[in-house]
């Protein structure tokens, strides 16, 4: 509708406030890319890309020095984003989005509908946290990562509203534990692709209606993803920190498996669960209570390793970082005071299951660590390989 107008209006508004700029004008992605110096309106050179996608008029802000104050920087990055927005029509300021890739955040008028449309996406989705989104995609758009999905979503601007789209790549396993705590904010894959889902399409103005929408959706997927992780959890207890005994849960790669919602161009869902490491498919139904069934019967037909790691193991193992099955090779032997092997890996498996917390008495680089776990001390050396050592803390039941 408008045209390459805005972009043009935007260069000029930089020009007239005294930016010195370079401008590449790049065809074949229609984007304006402005490298841009003002050290009287900022400390900092930045580089803005103008291109339009989804639906978006998008503005990303890319500054090219690594500053101690993000916080700072992205305080002067908005009010260049507002100051840029007082060169357009009010009715094309609907359309336009800002994204500020050093922090990840996304810039949008004051009492904008654009504004509010993050505002219920961080109240329904993210529990009234700030939307942040990394990613190395050179043209992002409107796009979340919710840790209660292992998808990611993207929103698209529509004459009458917004289309919510859904993304196919599962979420990388070292992002999250198997209870959504994430470990470090869900990096975006480049090139995602996406399918729009009719359903979820957001009206205008129509607030409750939105946040009715977000809620349903987060509600399906975190249920369907709820009663998958609990049928794994059944075949191994300490599931979340260790997949079938495999994974240590020091690793950050706690959960094996995924769970999708996928789409299909007939409008018809399907339900599908992944085995990670391999990525072959546990399970795949038109409904999640047909695709947990499947995988109850998937896990059930796998074989037990012959090798599997103790708890023990899995334990000292993750504190040692290493990934081996062979816990022998590492574990010399294990010496228990007040316990015995056997109630010491049953106290530990369900420690781990439970995601207790470590504390730590002692850890020494060229000696012995200790700590407190499932109610007992374990010592061990600081290296592989060495014995362990695990008594019981007194008042600490059996």
């Amino acid at each position: 509708m408008f045209g390459e107008d805005w972009k043009l209006k935007l260069e000029e508004k930089l020009r007239r406030t005294g930016f010195i700029m370079q401008i590449e004008r790049l065809s074949m992605q229609n984007t304006l890319r402005i490298e841009a110096t003002n050290p009287a309106f900022l400390f900092f050179p930045i580089t803005l890309k103008l291109y339009e996608r989804l639906g978006w008029k998008m503005v990303a802000i890319e500054s090219t020095i690594e500053h101690d104050d993000d916080d700072l920087d992205e305080e002067q990055v908005k009010t260049l984003f507002d100051y840029l927005l007082g060169s357009v029509e009010q009715e094309m300021r609907e359309d336009l989005l800002g994204y500020y890739f050093n922090t990840g955040c996304y810039l949008t008028e004051q009492g904008s509908r654009s504004e509010r449309l993050v505002d219920a996406i961080e109240s329904t989705w993210l529990d009234g946290l700030e939307l942040h989104v990394d990613t190395f995609e050179e043209y992002p758009v409107l796009s979340v990562a919710p840790p209660w999905a292992d998808q990611a979503y993207a929103f698209a601007r529509e004459e009458d509203g917004w289309a919510v789209l859904v993304g196919r790549t599962g979420r990388p396993a070292s992002d999250y534990r198997a209870d959504g705590t994430e470990i470090r904010p869900h990096r975006l894959p480049e090139g995602e692709l996406f399918t729009k889902v009719e359903v979820l399409t957001l009206p205008l103005d129509e607030w409750t209606t939105v946040k009715q929408i977000l809620k349903r959706e987060r509600r399906e997927i975190e249920r369907f993803r709820f009663e998958a992780l609990s049928v794994a959890r059944r075949y191994d207890p300490s599931f979340g920190f260790a997949w079938r005994e495999t994974w240590t849960y020091y690793h950050g790669v706690p959960v094996d498996p995924y769970v999708q919602r996928l789409w299909l161009e007939d409008g018809k869902k399907r339900y599908r669960i992944m085995q990670r490491a391999d990525a072959r498919i546990l399970a795949l139904g038109e409904t999640h209570e047909e695709a947990i069934e499947e995988l109850d019967a998937a896990l059930a037909a796998l074989p037990q390793p012959r090798n599997a790691v103790s708890p023990i193991g899995q334990f000292i193992l993750g504190t040692w970082q290493q990934i081996e099955r062979d816990e022998a090779t590492y574990i010399e032997g294990v010496e228990c005071v007040g316990i015995t092997i056997r109630q010491a890996n049953e106290r530990i498996q369900h420690a781990l299951s439970r995601r207790d917390a470590v504390s730590w008495v002692k850890r020494s680089e060229n000696g012995e660590d200790i700590c407190e776990f499932a109610g007992l001390e374990i010592r061990f050396p600081h290296r592989p390989p060495g014995r362990i050592h695990i008594t019981r803390l007194k008042g600490t039941g059996r």
